[in-house]
């Protein structure tokens, strides 16, 4: 009789498999593996002798996993199960460090004690060193390094590097320098490279900024609690058992934030010494690369309980900067949403990218710098610089691209559209009725027959050259409306009917509003501060369903001129537009007689708007992306059954 274990995971990604298969190895036991398109299997002899303390070490040591929902077990005869993923092309991860990993990063007797670039085939961030496929080293930064004797034996014994192409360790590895105003000092051994951790987080407790070259892109770490003129800060979170001590966090974000994925999500704030520099609601993660995880470590030693930290380019300026001699590949980061049993990914290349699909076409898509390409009966997807030149029948290209690779059958294509069918796709609808609503900055509403989506109802074009015409002339009383707003706030008037008017609908909503960071973050955050039962009703159309932003925009105004709260006006918006949509889809959905209604668009990763469509369709099911962003970066996707 066999012994089979079955995880539930909604992934292509083949880490989690590859860690329990190394495990299975170190382990000694005989384990058969199968991942298919939403679950891993593993079968084993129930009598072999080592299969229990197999068990407890993997339930000690596997890695939380954003795409991991539950398993089971159960002993029976050996089942037939047909694989329907292929693990035979390997794809450089972009993960967080495994528990092997980061033992060794701690532990003085290791060959790989405080080496931030320690990483295995289960871990790490080997896209940053990534140049092309296939993965090999010769593809990578680290062709520049040889294997010392020890790596080179590691490939063969030890199963979570067999044949890893990015092996090293402070013998044949990267050495690092970090330099200030004055004088620069190299780390290429376990003492130097913990002593320059141990600078730096001096450095920040000192108030000084410190620039780093993380394998996740260029990161500025400083004192959180200090002022500093930076855009989009954010908090890392060094310790995992402080986070409830200045966030108001459910244990669903917290597990997410230590998942092996290491996502950024957005969290209550609660300590109020926080709320002048990342307001009440901040964007937060835990460190994944072993650069800020050793950072953290030094950090922790110093009384910190978190860092602030910004994404960031070469040119950023620092009082300290540590770096080292290659370019790295980077990625916009995972933003992860939460709403109790609603869980999925907003947007950010990170984790999702790269993929490799089992799906067969001879068609390229390309959208927002990301490429689906044939290989070999399937589709890699990744950034077009990492791409070959690949032989295609059709060239499918979104139609925002500036950059466009000759060919000639070329087809241009729409976000909403490629949206829509990548979720489709996902759940392998691509054939059956469906309507739809893709909502990045204004809401656009789409009907698939099956064959190809339609769009069905578009909204209003949203531009500010006329923004004062447009208003005045909505209905009869409106030009008085503009003029008692421009005589009550003629500073924000003056700002919005002038020419360098914002051009964003959100960023003209904010600027109504009086909020000092304008666009639909800033919009949002207020939302997410309102602590009421209800809000008001924002105007979202005029006639034919079709959202008319001029009428948003005059709604938001008047309520401005009765003194409306801020932050109830901004969960108004979010509640009156999912009333909005929940009202269009039904109605699309009860004429056509469509079978699926389809949510994307990141704007609906926000709690106020999504937990609204959600309670509204409370007895009605709607589908989104599971393993891909509900974001643009999902465009690609959609591309390749369009």
């Amino acid at each position: 009789m066999a012994f089979i274990f079955e995880l539930e995971y909604i992934s292509s990604h083949s880490y989690i498999l590859r860690y329990i298969e190394a495990l299975s190895k170190q382990s000694k036991v005989e384990v058969s593996l199968i991942q298919s398109n939403d679950k891993i299997t593993f079968i084993a002899d129930e009598n072999d002798p080592n299969l229990v303390d197999f068990l407890k070490v993997l339930g000690e040591t596997l890695p939380a996993s954003l795409f991991m929902r539950g398993s089971e077990h159960r002993v029976d005869d050996i089942p037939a199960i047909k694989t329907e993923l292929d693990n035979s092309f390997s794809i450089p991860h972009s993960i967080g460090l495994c528990p092997v990993c980061q033992k060794e990063l701690f532990d003085p007797s290791s060959r790989r004690y405080y080496y931030p670039f320690t990483s295995c085939n289960c871990c790490g961030s080997q896209y940053a060193l990534i140049e092309g496929y296939p993965f090999r080293r010769e593809n990578s930064q680290m062709r520049f390094f040889v294997p010392c004797k020890a790596c080179e034996e590691e490939m063969t014994s030890n199963p979570f590097r067999k044949d890893y192409q990015l092996i090293s360790c402070h013998a044949c590895g990267i050495p690092v320098k970090m330099r200030d105003r004055s004088k620069e000092r190299y780390a290429n051994d376990a003492g130097s490279f913990r002593t320059m951790f141990e600078v730096a987080a001096k450095a920040i407790k000192d108030g000084k900024t410190v620039k780093i070259k993380t394998l996740m892109g260029e990161r500025l770490f400083f004192d959180a609690k200090r002022e500093y003129n930076l855009p989009n800060k954010r908090l890392m979170v060094l310790d995992a058992g402080n986070i409830e001590s200045f966030c108001s966090v459910i244990k669903d974000e917290i597990h997410s934030l230590l998942s092996i994925e290491r996502p950024i999500i957005d969290v209550a704030v609660s300590d109020e010494e926080l709320w002048p520099f990342y307001g009440r609601v901040a964007t937060i993660k835990y460190p994944d690369d072993g650069f800020s995880i050793l950072l953290a470590k030094e950090l922790t030693s110093q009384g910190f309980g978190y860092v602030g930290y910004i994404e960031c380019d070469e040119e950023q300026s620092a009082d300290y900067i540590i770096d080292y001699d290659l370019q790295i590949s980077s990625q916009s980061d995972m933003r992860y949403f939460i709403n109790k049993d609603s869980k999925f990914i907003v947007e950010g290349e990170r984790v999702s990218f790269p993929a490799h699909l089992k799906h067969h076409t001879n068609r390229v898509a390309i959208a927002h710098g990301l490429a689906a390409v044939p290989n070999n009966g399937n589709v890699l997807i990744d950034k077009m610089e990492h791409m070959d030149n690949v032989e295609a029948t059709e060239l499918f290209v979104l139609d925002s691209e500036t950059e466009v690779p000759e060919h000639s059958r070329t087809v241009y294509f729409d976000q909403a559209s490629a949206s829509l069918l990548s979720v489709l796709l996902e759940y392998q609808f691509v054939n059956e009725k469906a309507v739809g609503v893709y909502f990045d900055k204004l809401p656009i509403f789409l009907y698939h027959n099956g064959k190809k989506p339609i769009v069905a109802v578009p909204s209003l074009k949203f531009t500010s050259s006329q923004l004062r015409e447009n208003i005045a002339t909505l209905r009869e009383g409106s030009d008085r409306l503009v003029e008692n707003f421009s005589k009550k706030f003629p500073e924000i008037a003056e700002k919005l009917f002038s020419k360098d008017a914002p051009t964003d609908l959100f960023e003209a909503a904010a600027l109504i509003m009086g909020l000092k960071n304008l666009g639909f973050e800033a919009v949002g955050k207020e939302a997410l501060s309102f602590v009421g039962k209800g809000g008001l009703q924002i105007d979202t159309k005029l006639s034919d369903n079709r959202f008319d932003p001029y009428a948003f925009l005059a709604s938001i105004m008047s309520y401005k001129l009765a003194d409306v709260p801020v932050t109830l006006l901004a969960y108004s918006i979010f509640e009156s537009f999912g009333d909005y949509i929940t009202e269009v889809l039904q109605e699309l959905k009860r004429r056509s007689k469509a079978e699926h209604i389809v949510l994307c668009g990141k704007a609906f990763g926000h709690q106020s708007l999504f937990s609204r469509v959600k309670r509204n369709f409370a007895n009605e099911k709607f589908l989104m992306n599971r393993k891909f962003p509900i974001g643009k970066e999902n465009a690609v996707l959609g591309a390749l059954v369009l």
